[in-house]
Formats: structure tokens, sequence, C-alpha cells
């Protein structure tokens, strides 16, 4: 095992001049950033119903649309959470870094035809499992 290497593993101090005084031309985290590209990140997914009462969900979504689409598939598959049944009129609105995105039902439905259309493999499989907003 090299210094470098036992530096890291201690959690020493003396790590930030280690890697600074290293002779790669690369950090040794170098690689990790290319699997970054397409993380899921947690959101905060919120309907109202039509009695006034807001239900709320957290999720690891890709997108604005993926988290009411996942929305959508827990609140199809689950009755016994009381979920809301989403349709073309409801609105989601997605809170994720202190943002707020506004999904519409109708725009939603056309995002999952789209995307059922494009995708393909494996992960293109599994996206058409899921259920289609009505």
């Amino acid at each position: 095992m090299t210094n470098i290497a036992q530096l890291l593993l201690s959690g020493s101090p003396a790590v930030a001049t280690a890697l600074a005084a290293c002779p790669c031309q690369y950090s040794p985290f170098h690689r990790l950033i290319g699997y970054t590209d397409f993380v899921a990140k947690w959101v905060t997914v919120t309907v109202t119903d039509g009695q006034g009462r807001r239900h709320s969900l957290d999720l690891l979504a890709e997108s604005s649309y993926d988290a009411a689409h996942l929305f959508f598939c827990e609140a199809h598959a689950d009755k016994t959470r009381m979920l809301p049944l989403p349709d073309r009129r409801t609105i989601f609105e997605v809170v994720t870094n202190g943002r707020v995105y506004t999904v519409r039902g109708e725009r939603l439905r056309a995002w999952i035809e789209e995307r059922r259309s494009k995708s393909s493999g494996p992960r293109g499989y599994l996206f058409k499992q899921r259920p289609v907003l009505e």
C-alpha cells in the first residue's frame, strides 16, 4: 500500500497536503466524475386532492416528470396509502434543491408516451412496465 493510500484510509488531516504533493496528473477520484451524469436526486412530490388535502411522497427521481410518474405509480400500485389517483387534470408540485417545479397531468402523459416510444433495452423494458396515466 502506498503512503497516499494509507493517509486516505487513516482520515488524517495531512491528506490534503499529501494529495497536493502527489506526482499524479489526475486526482485519484477523477474516474468518479463520469458516474454522476444520470444520478437520481431526492425530490418531494405533492398532489392536492379534491377536498384540498395535500399528499406528499419523497422519491428518488431523475427529473420532475420522472418524479410525477413515480408518484402516479405509487398511488396506482398501493391503494392502502390512500393517495389520490392522479389523472390528466392533476397538477404535481415537485420540490428539489429548494426549487418548486410544476408538472401538469396532460403534459406528463405526453412525456410518458414519448419516453415509451424512444426507450429500448433493459431500462426501456422496465419503464414500459409502469402504468400509463389515463
